[in-house]
Protein backbone atom coordinates (compact mmCIF):
# COMPACT_ATOMS: atom_id res chain seq x y z
CA UNK A 1 0.00 0.00 0.00
CA UNK A 2 1.34 3.23 -0.74
CA UNK A 3 2.27 5.32 1.93
CA UNK A 4 0.50 8.92 1.98
CA UNK A 5 2.82 11.67 0.92
CA UNK A 6 3.99 14.03 3.77
CA UNK A 7 1.86 17.56 3.13
CA UNK A 8 3.75 19.90 1.33
CA UNK A 9 5.35 22.93 2.79
CA UNK A 10 4.20 26.65 1.59
CA UNK A 11 7.00 27.70 -0.90
CA UNK A 12 7.16 30.71 -2.74
CA UNK A 13 4.17 30.98 -4.89
CA UNK A 14 1.45 28.69 -2.81
CA UNK A 15 2.52 31.52 0.28
CA UNK A 16 2.18 34.34 -2.04
CA UNK A 17 -0.89 32.97 -3.45
CA UNK A 18 -2.76 32.23 -0.17
CA UNK A 19 -1.79 34.86 2.20
CA UNK A 20 -0.12 37.34 0.27
CA UNK A 21 3.03 37.44 2.71
CA UNK A 22 6.51 35.59 1.83
CA UNK A 23 7.97 32.01 1.70
CA UNK A 24 7.60 30.54 5.63
CA UNK A 25 11.28 29.07 4.99
CA UNK A 26 12.62 30.88 8.10
CA UNK A 27 11.71 31.26 11.75
CA UNK A 28 11.41 34.94 11.00
CA UNK A 29 9.03 34.02 7.59
CA UNK A 30 6.73 31.90 10.62
CA UNK A 31 6.75 34.82 12.86
CA UNK A 32 5.64 37.55 10.44
CA UNK A 33 2.80 35.68 9.39
CA UNK A 34 1.14 34.26 12.37
CA UNK A 35 2.05 36.67 15.05
CA UNK A 36 -0.65 39.56 13.70
CA UNK A 37 -2.75 36.39 12.58
CA UNK A 38 -2.84 35.42 16.54
CA UNK A 39 -2.52 38.95 17.68
CA UNK A 40 -6.25 39.22 16.14
CA UNK A 41 -7.32 35.96 17.32
CA UNK A 42 -6.42 36.83 21.15
CA UNK A 43 -8.06 40.03 20.55
CA UNK A 44 -11.51 38.36 19.84
CA UNK A 45 -11.13 35.85 22.91
CA UNK A 46 -10.82 39.07 25.10
CA UNK A 47 -13.78 41.05 23.53
CA UNK A 48 -15.68 37.39 24.28
CA UNK A 49 -14.89 37.73 27.79
CA UNK A 50 -15.90 41.54 28.10
CA UNK A 51 -19.34 40.34 26.50
CA UNK A 52 -19.52 37.76 29.51
CA UNK A 53 -18.49 40.16 32.18
CA UNK A 54 -21.10 42.54 30.85
CA UNK A 55 -23.60 40.12 30.36
CA UNK A 56 -26.94 40.82 31.57
CA UNK A 57 -28.79 37.90 30.89
CA UNK A 58 -28.02 34.59 30.03
CA UNK A 59 -24.54 34.29 31.36
CA UNK A 60 -24.27 30.62 31.57
CA UNK A 61 -24.42 30.18 28.25
CA UNK A 62 -22.40 33.22 27.85
CA UNK A 63 -19.59 31.33 30.36
CA UNK A 64 -20.06 28.47 28.42
CA UNK A 65 -18.81 29.89 25.19
CA UNK A 66 -16.25 31.91 26.97
CA UNK A 67 -14.81 29.10 28.58
CA UNK A 68 -14.25 27.18 25.55
CA UNK A 69 -12.24 30.05 24.13
CA UNK A 70 -9.98 30.96 27.75
CA UNK A 71 -8.63 27.26 27.16
CA UNK A 72 -8.04 27.84 23.91
CA UNK A 73 -5.67 31.33 24.35
CA UNK A 74 -4.36 28.85 27.10
CA UNK A 75 -3.12 26.96 24.09
CA UNK A 76 -2.66 29.79 21.73
CA UNK A 77 0.19 31.11 24.27
CA UNK A 78 1.63 27.34 24.54
CA UNK A 79 2.39 26.93 20.81
CA UNK A 80 3.87 30.74 20.57
CA UNK A 81 6.46 29.65 23.01
CA UNK A 82 7.28 26.55 20.82
CA UNK A 83 7.38 28.54 18.14
CA UNK A 84 10.90 28.23 17.51
CA UNK A 85 10.89 24.55 17.58
CA UNK A 86 11.81 24.45 13.68
CA UNK A 87 8.32 25.73 12.99
CA UNK A 88 6.39 22.29 13.22
CA UNK A 89 3.20 22.55 11.94
CA UNK A 90 3.18 26.04 11.20
CA UNK A 91 5.06 25.84 7.52
CA UNK A 92 1.66 23.89 6.40
CA UNK A 93 -0.78 25.15 4.28
CA UNK A 94 -3.36 23.39 5.81
CA UNK A 95 -2.67 24.60 9.95
CA UNK A 96 -2.99 28.24 8.25
CA UNK A 97 -6.22 27.59 6.58
CA UNK A 98 -7.33 25.61 10.00
CA UNK A 99 -5.78 29.23 11.95
CA UNK A 100 -8.25 31.76 9.83
CA UNK A 101 -11.15 29.11 10.13
CA UNK A 102 -10.38 29.38 14.20
CA UNK A 103 -10.61 33.56 13.56
CA UNK A 104 -13.50 33.17 12.22
CA UNK A 105 -15.10 30.69 14.29
CA UNK A 106 -14.32 33.13 16.97
CA UNK A 107 -16.30 36.11 15.25
CA UNK A 108 -19.10 33.86 15.25
CA UNK A 109 -18.85 33.03 18.63
CA UNK A 110 -18.27 36.60 19.65
CA UNK A 111 -21.99 37.63 17.65
CA UNK A 112 -24.00 34.62 19.44
CA UNK A 113 -22.68 35.74 22.68
CA UNK A 114 -23.38 39.32 22.19
CA UNK A 115 -27.09 38.85 21.18
CA UNK A 116 -27.89 36.43 23.81
CA UNK A 117 -26.29 38.17 26.49
CA UNK A 118 -28.96 41.10 25.71
CA UNK A 119 -32.69 40.53 26.59
CA UNK A 120 -33.18 42.42 22.93
CA UNK A 121 -31.09 38.97 21.61
CA UNK A 122 -32.21 36.33 23.51
CA UNK A 123 -34.20 34.37 20.87
CA UNK A 124 -31.40 33.54 18.99
CA UNK A 125 -31.58 29.73 18.55
CA UNK A 126 -29.45 27.16 20.74
CA UNK A 127 -28.66 25.04 17.91
CA UNK A 128 -26.58 27.89 16.44
CA UNK A 129 -24.73 27.47 20.25
CA UNK A 130 -24.28 23.55 19.76
CA UNK A 131 -22.85 24.30 16.00
CA UNK A 132 -20.47 26.29 17.03
CA UNK A 133 -19.03 24.35 19.49
CA UNK A 134 -18.81 21.17 17.17
CA UNK A 135 -17.10 24.11 14.84
CA UNK A 136 -14.84 25.41 17.61
CA UNK A 137 -13.44 21.63 18.70
CA UNK A 138 -12.67 20.11 15.44
CA UNK A 139 -10.51 22.94 14.53
CA UNK A 140 -8.61 23.31 17.87
CA UNK A 141 -8.12 19.26 16.78
CA UNK A 142 -6.77 20.03 13.75
CA UNK A 143 -4.45 22.76 15.25
CA UNK A 144 -3.21 19.90 18.04
CA UNK A 145 -4.53 22.63 20.02
CA UNK A 146 -3.83 21.25 23.73
CA UNK A 147 -7.38 20.94 25.32
CA UNK A 148 -9.65 17.65 26.05
CA UNK A 149 -12.65 16.38 24.42
CA UNK A 150 -15.95 17.88 25.47
CA UNK A 151 -17.00 14.57 27.21
CA UNK A 152 -20.95 14.01 27.33
CA UNK A 153 -21.49 14.51 30.97
CA UNK A 154 -19.94 18.24 30.70
CA UNK A 155 -22.38 18.85 27.66
CA UNK A 156 -25.54 17.55 29.69
CA UNK A 157 -24.75 19.66 32.34
CA UNK A 158 -24.27 22.65 30.05
CA UNK A 159 -27.84 21.93 28.57
CA UNK A 160 -29.47 21.64 31.95
CA UNK A 161 -28.07 25.32 32.67
CA UNK A 162 -28.99 26.85 29.06
CA UNK A 163 -31.99 25.45 29.87
CA UNK A 164 -32.60 27.10 32.65
CA UNK A 165 -31.34 30.48 31.75
CA UNK A 166 -33.91 30.60 28.81
CA UNK A 167 -36.54 29.75 30.77
CA UNK A 168 -35.68 32.43 33.32
CA UNK A 169 -35.48 34.66 30.60
CA UNK A 170 -39.00 33.52 28.94
CA UNK A 171 -40.65 34.02 32.25
CA UNK A 172 -39.26 37.43 32.77
CA UNK A 173 -40.28 38.48 28.92
CA UNK A 174 -43.74 36.96 29.88
CA UNK A 175 -44.05 38.91 32.71
CA UNK A 176 -43.65 42.00 30.54
CA UNK A 177 -46.89 41.68 28.68
CA UNK A 178 -47.54 40.82 25.27
CA UNK A 179 -47.23 44.60 24.16
CA UNK A 180 -43.40 44.37 24.15
CA UNK A 181 -42.17 43.01 20.85
CA UNK A 182 -44.43 45.91 19.56
CA UNK A 183 -43.02 48.42 21.74
CA UNK A 184 -39.56 47.20 20.85
CA UNK A 185 -40.10 47.60 17.07
CA UNK A 186 -41.95 50.77 17.58
CA UNK A 187 -38.86 52.17 19.18
CA UNK A 188 -36.41 51.06 16.48
CA UNK A 189 -38.42 52.47 13.68
CA UNK A 190 -38.31 55.79 15.37
CA UNK A 191 -34.25 55.80 16.07
CA UNK A 192 -33.98 54.05 12.53
CA UNK A 193 -35.76 57.37 11.26
CA UNK A 194 -33.54 59.77 13.61
CA UNK A 195 -30.62 58.19 12.38
CA UNK A 196 -31.14 58.98 8.66
CA UNK A 197 -32.62 62.35 9.57
CA UNK A 198 -35.97 61.41 7.73
CA UNK A 199 -37.99 63.96 9.14
CA UNK A 200 -40.34 61.62 10.52
CA UNK A 201 -39.91 61.52 13.96
CA UNK A 202 -42.75 63.36 15.29
CA UNK A 203 -44.23 64.36 18.90
CA UNK A 204 -48.11 64.51 19.95
CA UNK A 205 -49.29 68.18 20.17
CA UNK A 206 -52.05 68.61 22.52
CA UNK A 207 -53.93 71.63 22.10
CA UNK A 208 -54.07 74.27 24.75
CA UNK A 209 -57.76 74.15 24.63
CA UNK A 210 -57.77 70.39 25.53
CA UNK A 211 -56.27 70.80 29.03
CA UNK A 212 -59.10 72.09 31.79
CA UNK A 213 -58.57 72.34 35.74
CA UNK A 214 -59.58 70.33 38.19
CA UNK A 215 -62.31 70.96 40.56
CA UNK A 216 -59.73 71.46 43.35
CA UNK A 217 -56.33 72.78 41.94
CA UNK A 218 -52.86 71.13 42.45
CA UNK A 219 -49.36 72.48 41.91
CA UNK A 220 -46.63 70.64 43.37
CA UNK A 221 -43.41 73.02 42.83
CA UNK A 222 -43.22 73.69 38.74
CA UNK A 223 -46.00 70.71 37.92
CA UNK A 224 -49.47 71.39 37.45
CA UNK A 225 -52.83 69.29 37.64
CA UNK A 226 -54.79 69.25 34.65
CA UNK A 227 -57.48 66.95 33.23
CA UNK A 228 -57.04 66.08 29.26
CA UNK A 229 -60.37 65.96 27.95
CA UNK A 230 -60.52 63.93 25.08
CA UNK A 231 -59.08 60.87 27.91
CA UNK A 232 -61.05 62.03 30.61
CA UNK A 233 -58.09 61.72 32.80
CA UNK A 234 -55.74 63.58 35.09
CA UNK A 235 -52.13 64.69 33.86
CA UNK A 236 -49.08 66.14 34.96
CA UNK A 237 -47.83 69.85 33.13
CA UNK A 238 -44.63 70.49 33.50
CA UNK A 239 -41.93 72.92 31.48
CA UNK A 240 -39.76 70.76 29.80
CA UNK A 241 -37.03 71.93 27.68
CA UNK A 242 -34.23 69.56 27.46
CA UNK A 243 -35.77 66.03 25.63
CA UNK A 244 -34.82 66.64 22.08
CA UNK A 245 -37.82 65.35 19.87
CA UNK A 246 -36.84 61.62 19.29
CA UNK A 247 -36.38 61.36 23.12
CA UNK A 248 -39.74 62.89 23.62
CA UNK A 249 -41.00 60.47 20.82
CA UNK A 250 -39.50 57.20 22.32
CA UNK A 251 -40.92 58.29 25.50
CA UNK A 252 -44.39 58.46 23.88
CA UNK A 253 -43.73 54.53 23.01
CA UNK A 254 -42.21 53.33 26.04
CA UNK A 255 -45.17 54.31 27.97
CA UNK A 256 -46.92 51.84 26.69
CA UNK A 257 -45.67 49.70 29.06
CA UNK A 258 -47.52 49.21 32.66
CA UNK A 259 -43.94 50.25 34.20
CA UNK A 260 -43.04 53.19 32.58
CA UNK A 261 -44.52 57.02 33.03
CA UNK A 262 -46.85 57.87 30.17
CA UNK A 263 -45.93 60.70 28.09
CA UNK A 264 -49.02 62.14 26.17
CA UNK A 265 -47.08 64.95 24.29
CA UNK A 266 -46.29 68.69 24.49
CA UNK A 267 -48.72 71.65 25.19
CA UNK A 268 -48.10 75.45 25.12
CA UNK A 269 -49.26 77.23 28.19
CA UNK A 270 -48.53 80.71 29.04
CA UNK A 271 -46.34 80.76 26.11
CA UNK A 272 -44.66 78.12 27.51
CA UNK A 273 -43.48 74.74 26.43
CA UNK A 274 -45.11 72.09 28.46
CA UNK A 275 -44.81 68.39 28.60
CA UNK A 276 -48.01 65.99 29.57
CA UNK A 277 -47.25 63.07 31.15
CA UNK A 278 -49.59 60.73 33.82
CA UNK A 279 -50.14 62.52 37.03
CA UNK A 280 -48.45 61.10 40.06
CA UNK A 281 -50.88 61.25 42.77
CA UNK A 282 -48.76 60.29 45.63
CA UNK A 283 -45.87 62.05 44.37
CA UNK A 284 -42.21 60.24 43.77
CA UNK A 285 -41.07 56.92 45.56
CA UNK A 286 -38.99 59.22 47.72
CA UNK A 287 -41.95 61.69 48.82
CA UNK A 288 -44.20 58.44 50.02
CA UNK A 289 -41.44 56.92 51.94
CA UNK A 290 -41.19 60.49 53.68
CA UNK A 291 -44.71 60.65 54.72
CA UNK A 292 -45.36 56.74 55.29
CA UNK A 293 -44.41 53.41 56.22
CA UNK A 294 -44.71 51.36 53.45
CA UNK A 295 -45.46 47.86 54.30
CA UNK A 296 -42.90 45.44 53.31
CA UNK A 297 -45.46 43.56 51.14
CA UNK A 298 -46.09 46.38 49.40
CA UNK A 299 -42.42 47.12 48.70
CA UNK A 300 -41.92 43.65 47.18
CA UNK A 301 -44.38 44.48 44.80
CA UNK A 302 -42.94 47.97 44.44
CA UNK A 303 -39.51 46.82 43.27
CA UNK A 304 -40.80 43.66 41.36
CA UNK A 305 -42.62 46.18 38.86
CA UNK A 306 -39.36 48.57 38.77
CA UNK A 307 -37.38 45.54 37.82
CA UNK A 308 -40.23 44.96 35.27
CA UNK A 309 -39.53 48.49 33.92
CA UNK A 310 -35.57 47.89 33.75
CA UNK A 311 -35.97 45.00 32.46
CA UNK A 312 -38.95 46.70 29.36
CA UNK A 313 -36.09 49.02 29.12
CA UNK A 314 -33.20 46.75 27.82
CA UNK A 315 -35.71 45.25 25.42
CA UNK A 316 -35.34 48.19 23.16
CA UNK A 317 -31.34 48.85 24.35
CA UNK A 318 -32.19 51.84 26.72
CA UNK A 319 -30.69 52.78 30.14
CA UNK A 320 -31.79 54.90 32.35
CA UNK A 321 -29.07 55.96 34.55
CA UNK A 322 -30.33 57.91 37.50
CA UNK A 323 -32.38 55.29 39.56
CA UNK A 324 -33.58 56.38 42.50
CA UNK A 325 -36.76 56.81 44.44
CA UNK A 326 -36.97 60.11 43.22
CA UNK A 327 -37.28 59.52 39.61
CA UNK A 328 -40.20 56.67 40.54
CA UNK A 329 -43.59 58.23 40.64
CA UNK A 330 -46.48 56.60 42.62
CA UNK A 331 -49.66 56.93 41.01
CA UNK A 332 -53.54 55.94 42.22
CA UNK A 333 -53.75 52.98 43.99
CA UNK A 334 -50.00 52.90 44.38
CA UNK A 335 -48.86 51.77 41.50
CA UNK A 336 -45.04 52.50 40.27
CA UNK A 337 -43.75 53.76 37.13
CA UNK A 338 -40.13 54.95 36.40
CA UNK A 339 -39.61 58.43 35.07
CA UNK A 340 -37.46 61.70 34.87
CA UNK A 341 -35.37 60.31 31.86
CA UNK A 342 -33.73 63.08 30.71
CA UNK A 343 -30.36 60.81 31.61
CA UNK A 344 -31.08 58.03 29.61
CA UNK A 345 -29.58 57.90 25.82
CA UNK A 346 -28.87 54.94 23.86
CA UNK A 347 -26.14 52.28 25.33
CA UNK A 348 -23.03 53.58 22.80
CA UNK A 349 -23.81 57.19 23.33
CA UNK A 350 -20.93 59.30 24.54
CA UNK A 351 -22.57 61.14 27.30
CA UNK A 352 -20.54 60.75 30.37
CA UNK A 353 -20.14 64.62 30.25
CA UNK A 354 -23.20 65.10 30.50
CA UNK A 355 -23.45 62.63 33.62
CA UNK A 356 -20.61 64.45 35.07
CA UNK A 357 -22.76 67.34 35.10
CA UNK A 358 -25.40 65.03 37.56
CA UNK A 359 -22.25 63.49 39.52
CA UNK A 360 -23.68 65.13 43.17
CA UNK A 361 -27.13 64.45 42.04
CA UNK A 362 -26.16 60.51 41.29
CA UNK A 363 -23.06 60.21 43.19
CA UNK A 364 -25.07 58.05 46.00
CA UNK A 365 -26.19 55.21 43.59
CA UNK A 366 -23.30 55.24 41.33
CA UNK A 367 -21.04 52.49 40.74
CA UNK A 368 -17.91 52.09 41.69
CA UNK A 369 -16.43 51.51 38.09
CA UNK A 370 -18.44 54.34 36.90
CA UNK A 371 -16.75 56.84 39.57
CA UNK A 372 -13.67 55.57 38.55
CA UNK A 373 -14.69 56.17 35.11
CA UNK A 374 -15.81 59.62 35.87
CA UNK A 375 -12.71 60.56 37.55
CA UNK A 376 -10.80 60.04 34.24
CA UNK A 377 -12.57 62.13 32.48
CA UNK A 378 -12.43 64.84 34.76
CA UNK A 379 -8.86 64.65 34.62
CA UNK A 380 -8.23 63.98 30.80
CA UNK A 381 -11.54 65.21 29.32
CA UNK A 382 -10.82 62.44 26.58
CA UNK A 383 -13.48 59.69 25.20
CA UNK A 384 -13.79 57.09 27.30
CA UNK A 385 -15.36 53.67 26.05
CA UNK A 386 -17.96 51.27 27.72
CA UNK A 387 -19.11 53.89 29.54
CA UNK A 388 -22.24 52.47 30.85
CA UNK A 389 -23.29 48.47 31.40
CA UNK A 390 -26.12 47.09 32.61
CA UNK A 391 -23.73 46.02 35.48
CA UNK A 392 -23.43 49.64 36.52
CA UNK A 393 -27.34 49.92 35.98
CA UNK A 394 -27.58 46.60 38.21
CA UNK A 395 -25.57 48.38 40.88
CA UNK A 396 -27.75 51.52 41.32
CA UNK A 397 -31.41 49.32 41.26
CA UNK A 398 -29.10 47.54 44.24
CA UNK A 399 -28.61 51.04 45.97
CA UNK A 400 -32.77 51.90 44.86
CA UNK A 401 -33.70 49.06 46.94
CA UNK A 402 -31.58 50.12 50.17
CA UNK A 403 -32.99 53.12 49.77
CA UNK A 404 -36.36 51.72 49.80
CA UNK A 405 -36.08 49.40 52.88
CA UNK A 406 -34.37 51.72 54.79
CA UNK A 407 -36.38 55.02 53.89
CA UNK A 408 -33.72 57.28 53.33
CA UNK A 409 -31.27 58.60 50.89
CA UNK A 410 -27.53 56.62 51.21
CA UNK A 411 -24.82 58.24 52.49
CA UNK A 412 -27.09 60.98 53.85
CA UNK A 413 -24.73 63.92 54.73
CA UNK A 414 -21.87 62.64 53.50
CA UNK A 415 -19.87 64.83 51.30
CA UNK A 416 -18.84 63.66 47.74
CA UNK A 417 -15.38 62.69 48.59
CA UNK A 418 -15.91 60.83 51.58
CA UNK A 419 -18.67 58.31 49.50
CA UNK A 420 -16.35 57.79 46.32
CA UNK A 421 -13.62 56.78 48.92
CA UNK A 422 -15.92 54.63 51.14
CA UNK A 423 -17.68 52.80 47.78
CA UNK A 424 -14.44 52.63 46.15
CA UNK A 425 -12.74 50.87 49.18
CA UNK A 426 -15.40 48.00 49.16
CA UNK A 427 -17.76 49.58 51.63
CA UNK A 428 -21.91 49.67 51.50
CA UNK A 429 -24.46 51.38 53.45
CA UNK A 430 -25.27 49.29 56.71
CA UNK A 431 -27.88 46.62 56.29
CA UNK A 432 -28.56 45.74 59.69
CA UNK A 433 -31.69 44.16 60.48
CA UNK A 434 -34.82 45.98 61.72
CA UNK A 435 -36.87 45.10 64.96
CA UNK A 436 -40.11 43.47 63.72
CA UNK A 437 -43.30 42.21 65.42
CA UNK A 438 -44.48 40.85 62.33
CA UNK A 439 -42.19 37.59 61.64
CA UNK A 440 -42.53 37.72 58.06
CA UNK A 441 -41.97 41.50 57.95
CA UNK A 442 -38.45 39.78 58.74
CA UNK A 443 -37.82 37.35 56.36
CA UNK A 444 -39.29 39.69 53.86
CA UNK A 445 -36.25 42.50 54.89
CA UNK A 446 -33.81 39.28 55.08
CA UNK A 447 -34.48 38.53 51.68
CA UNK A 448 -34.31 41.98 50.31
CA UNK A 449 -30.32 41.92 52.44
CA UNK A 450 -29.46 39.27 50.42
CA UNK A 451 -30.68 40.58 47.12
CA UNK A 452 -29.11 43.89 47.51
CA UNK A 453 -26.09 42.55 48.43
CA UNK A 454 -25.83 40.95 45.26
CA UNK A 455 -26.42 43.64 43.39
CA UNK A 456 -24.19 46.06 45.09
CA UNK A 457 -20.90 43.48 44.77
CA UNK A 458 -17.78 45.83 44.04
CA UNK A 459 -16.70 43.44 40.36
CA UNK A 460 -19.29 44.27 38.23
CA UNK A 461 -19.49 40.65 36.21
CA UNK A 462 -20.30 38.82 39.91
CA UNK A 463 -23.14 41.03 40.08
CA UNK A 464 -26.97 39.56 40.46
CA UNK A 465 -28.29 38.99 37.22
CA UNK A 466 -32.21 40.86 35.87
CA UNK A 467 -33.39 37.52 34.84
CA UNK A 468 -31.86 35.57 38.15
CA UNK A 469 -33.02 39.33 40.19
CA UNK A 470 -36.60 39.27 38.84
CA UNK A 471 -36.97 35.56 39.06
CA UNK A 472 -36.20 35.98 42.76
CA UNK A 473 -38.77 38.96 43.42
CA UNK A 474 -41.71 36.96 41.03
CA UNK A 475 -41.36 34.29 43.81
CA UNK A 476 -41.53 36.40 46.91
CA UNK A 477 -44.51 38.50 45.43
CA UNK A 478 -46.64 35.24 45.54
CA UNK A 479 -45.25 33.93 48.93
CA UNK A 480 -45.71 37.23 50.41
CA UNK A 481 -49.36 38.69 49.25
CA UNK A 482 -50.70 41.79 49.77
CA UNK A 483 -53.53 40.82 51.92
CA UNK A 484 -56.72 42.27 51.15
CA UNK A 485 -58.07 44.75 53.67
CA UNK A 486 -55.14 45.92 55.20
CA UNK A 487 -53.85 49.10 55.00
CA UNK A 488 -51.88 50.14 52.20
CA UNK A 489 -50.12 52.88 53.91
CA UNK A 490 -48.96 53.57 57.91
CA UNK A 491 -49.20 57.03 58.17
CA UNK A 492 -45.52 57.67 60.09
CA UNK A 493 -45.91 59.03 63.59
CA UNK A 494 -43.93 61.77 65.12
CA UNK A 495 -41.53 60.78 67.58
CA UNK A 496 -43.11 63.66 69.78
CA UNK A 497 -46.34 61.28 69.53
CA UNK A 498 -44.88 58.07 69.67
CA UNK A 499 -43.25 59.44 73.48
CA UNK A 500 -46.59 61.00 74.32
CA UNK A 501 -48.17 57.29 73.22
CA UNK A 502 -45.94 55.66 75.73
CA UNK A 503 -46.94 58.12 78.67
CA UNK A 504 -50.88 57.42 77.81
CA UNK A 505 -49.67 53.39 78.40
CA UNK A 506 -49.94 52.79 74.49
CA UNK A 507 -46.48 50.92 73.83
CA UNK A 508 -47.59 49.44 70.70
CA UNK A 509 -48.23 52.74 69.25
CA UNK A 510 -45.27 54.15 70.90
CA UNK A 511 -43.11 51.39 70.18
CA UNK A 512 -44.40 51.45 65.74
CA UNK A 513 -43.15 55.15 66.18
CA UNK A 514 -40.02 55.07 67.71
CA UNK A 515 -39.29 51.64 65.30
CA UNK A 516 -40.67 54.06 61.99
CA UNK A 517 -38.29 56.94 63.12
CA UNK A 518 -35.27 54.38 64.15
CA UNK A 519 -32.36 56.47 62.57
CA UNK A 520 -33.32 59.13 65.14
CA UNK A 521 -30.90 59.44 68.53
CA UNK A 522 -34.14 59.95 70.36
CA UNK A 523 -35.85 56.90 69.05
CA UNK A 524 -32.74 54.84 69.49
CA UNK A 525 -32.84 55.58 72.88
CA UNK A 526 -36.11 54.46 73.53
CA UNK A 527 -36.36 51.22 71.12
CA UNK A 528 -33.01 50.55 74.01
CA UNK A 529 -35.48 51.42 76.58
CA UNK A 530 -38.50 48.87 75.40
CA UNK A 531 -35.93 46.15 74.65
CA UNK A 532 -33.98 46.38 78.17
CA UNK A 533 -37.65 46.01 79.75
CA UNK A 534 -39.14 43.81 78.15
CA UNK A 535 -41.65 45.47 76.40
CA UNK A 536 -41.06 44.47 72.69
CA UNK A 537 -40.75 40.35 73.94
CA UNK A 538 -44.38 41.39 75.11
CA UNK A 539 -45.43 43.09 72.01
CA UNK A 540 -44.65 39.85 69.68
CA UNK A 541 -46.57 37.67 71.98
CA UNK A 542 -49.18 39.82 71.61
CA UNK A 543 -49.08 39.46 67.95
Amino acid sequence: MASKNPEPALSNSTAAFNTGQVALNTITDIVNIYIPLIGDVKLLVGEIYQIYENAECNKEICKIMTNRVKTAESSIDLIVRNMNDEGGDFRKKSYYSAFKRFENILIKIKDFTKDVSKLKGFKSFLSAKEKLIDEFENCMNDLNFAIGAYNAVNREKDSQKVDKALEDVNQLLSNLGDDANGIARDVGIIKAQFIKQSGEVRVEKIKENDLENPKYHDVRGSVVKKIYKSLRIDVACKPESKYHETELAVLGILGQSPYILQFYGLTTLNNQQIMVTAWAENGSLKELYNSYDIPWTRKIQMIRDMCRGISYLRTVNIFHHDLRCENIFVLHKLSIKIGNFICARKVDADHLSKLNDLYTNIISWMAPELMEKCKEFSKTRKKIEDIYTFNCEMFSFGMLMWELCYAKVPYYGWNMSKIIKHVLKGKREDVSKGAFVNSDDKEIQIEFINLISKAWIQSPDLRISITELSHKLEELAVKYPIIHGTAQLLKIVPIEEGIKLHANGDRDGAFKSFNQNSELPLAKFWMGYYYLNGYVINLYKHY
